[in-house]
């Protein structure tokens, strides 16, 4: 091989290993607006869900908001916990876990 396609070929290499940098730095950050997303999303099911249970029970009793109130907290703490379990990894099991699945 002449020095000029060895350059080439190296040039080609480098910018092969450019990309491949690129690409995973760009998949970092959509994980990590993934993530970002994910949060919003459990919290504003839960809250969304729990005051929509609640209106519904005030409706249906002719009462003051104080069951939108009381399931809005709780749908609130619910979002909460399933993003716990997402971030933690347990996020596809049902139930409570042991002490020993870690």
């Amino acid at each position: 091989m002449s020095a000029l396609n060895k350059e080439k070929n190296l040039s080609k290499r480098i910018d092969l290993a450019l990309a491949k940098k690129d690409c995973k730095q760009t998949f970092k950050k959509t994980d990590s607006l993934n993530i970002y997303y994910r949060v919003g999303t459990e919290i504003l099911a839960g809250l969304m869900i729990g005051a929509g249970i609640g209106w519904t029970i005030d409706q249906w009793l002719s009462t003051t908001p104080l069951f939108l109130i009381i399931f809005f907290i709780l749908g609130g703490v619910a979002g909460i916990y399933n993003l716990w379990r997402v971030l933690t990894g347990k996020g596809l099991k049902m139930g409570f876990f042991s002490k020993k699945e870690k």
